[in-house]
């Protein structure tokens, strides 16, 4: 992992300069939190990435690390939406 180049380094902070900047409103605790979890997504799934598109990994860890935060909050307000759930539950029971 530390044989990568430079440029996939700088990648990397600067997608997680961009996640923080993002969530500027939250406290830093969480920005960090975000930030941290959307690098280590960028910095582990970059070389997959790269296999499965035919770019280099350094396009890879900067797109998964900005973007990667989104998936994740997306993911996070599906899963947590409880009205969602019941719904889907209780219209696949046949109650409507």
């Amino acid at each position: 992992m530390m044989t990568k180049p430079i440029e996939f380094w700088l990648a990397l902070c600067a997608g997680v300069l961009i996640v923080i900047e993002r969530h500027r409103e939250k406290p830093m605790l969480s920005r960090a939190a975000i930030a941290g979890a959307s690098g280590c997504m960028g910095a582990s799934l970059a070389p997959d990435f790269a296999l499965w598109t035919g770019r280099s990994e350094t396009i890879g860890v900067m797109l998964i690390t900005a973007l990667g935060y989104l998936a994740m909050d997306i993911g996070t307000a599906v899963i947590s939406d409880t009205t969602l759930w019941k719904r889907l539950v209780e219209k696949r029971l046949g109650k409507e």
